[in-house]
């Protein structure tokens, strides 16, 4: 994917050079990422940067004697998800033709649409980590948008060409949002075909993240819904440490509950029975282990199938389509 937000460091810490050993250190580190470190009296700053076909990754680390604004430029229109990773103040982001300003606080992230423009990112004095992804709007088709309300005035101001630029709602962002990252990042590699599915991935787990942390954080949950979240998230879990090889009645001993609170709960909030949550997110986990390359027996053991045919029965008759035909499908669309 093209470079189209250009972080100008130098207009501040004038040319980059290698970092001392005691110099700033990324926060959340891309090993194979194009690296730059800049150092001087305006203090320090080390730039990630990972270009893929389906999303680019600016992961920027700061640490400040005093305040500073960096140039921006934005060439193309696009989708970015910035997050502020600090103990410190919240830093602005100003388009700067349009004279419009838009904050992001502390340990907190936002979506915005931006257009071509020139932009400043103002930093107070601090230590910041500032996280940047970048998409294409059009992975939102057919209507898969819909779950994402905090995102609808964007998707539709980018499939207008929208002159002006838009953000979302703020939303917290914390412990298990880094440890996404962290695991996006380790997962991309120059040259690696994987690494463009990996960055998929990893932008719709980013964006489901983000509408889990809004539904929490600014509607209201009953003890029902918190009850059910956990029953999800029970599942979830189960299914990614056993795969198919747990029963549904641990999870509701677990919880504390009976098996018909259970279903009552998993019906009323996710339209759904115990058993198709649990086969949904089979067949998810079964997705990205095909997408990742993996054998089906080596899929088949991961998901607690007696014998690959057993699970290759099971993955035909609950998509239509061998793994193979799955694989060959996946990369048409994405690819």
């Amino acid at each position: 994917m093209k470079k189209i937000l250009q972080i100008d460091l130098a207009k501040v810490f004038g040319d980059p050079h290698s970092p001392r050993t005691d110099s700033l250190k990324p926060r959340i580190s891309m090993s194979n990422a194009e690296y730059q470190h800049y150092e001087n009296r305006n203090g320090q700053a080390c730039l990630q940067q990972f270009d893929g076909m389906l999303g680019y990754i600016n992961i920027l680390d700061l640490h400040l004697p005093a305040d500073i604004v960096i140039p921006v430029q934005v060439t193309r229109l696009d989708m970015h998800i910035f997050y502020l990773f600090t103990e410190d103040r919240a830093i602005q982001i100003r388009d700067v033709q349009k004279r419009i300003s838009y904050s992001i606080s502390c340990n907190r992230g936002r979506y915005f649409y931006l257009t071509r423009s020139d932009y400043e990112i103002r930093v107070p004095a601090g230590r910041y980590t500032l996280v940047n992804f970048y998409f294409r709007g059009s992975i939102f088709r057919d209507g898969n948008e819909r779950p994402f309300q905090f995102l609808h005035p964007l998707i539709h101001a980018y499939r207008k060409q929208d002159p002006n630029s838009w953000c979302s709602i703020d939303f917290r962002a914390g412990i298990r949002t880094i440890s996404l990252m962290k695991t996006i990042a380790s997962k991309i590699k120059k040259g690696d075909l994987d690494s463009e599915v990996n960055i998929l991935w990893g932008i719709k787990k980013l964006i489901q993240l983000s509408k889990e942390k809004i539904f929490e954080e600014y509607d209201k949950i009953s003890e029902s819904q918190i009850k059910s979240k956990e029953a999800h998230a029970a599942i979830k879990q189960a299914v990614a440490e056993h795969g198919q090889d747990f029963k549904l009645e641990d999870i509701a001993w677990q919880l504390g509950i009976s098996m018909d609170y259970l279903h009552q709960l998993i019906q009323l909030y996710y339209g759904q029975s115990p058993q198709e949550l649990k086969v949904e997110f089979m067949l998810d986990l079964a997705k990205k282990y095909i997408v990742d390359g993996m054998r089906t027996d080596e899929i088949a053991y991961e998901l607690g199938y007696a014998s690959p045919s057993s699970f290759a029965r099971f993955f035909k008759k609950k998509t239509g389509m061998t793994a193979k035909e799955f694989f060959k499908r996946y990369t048409q669309d994405y690819l």
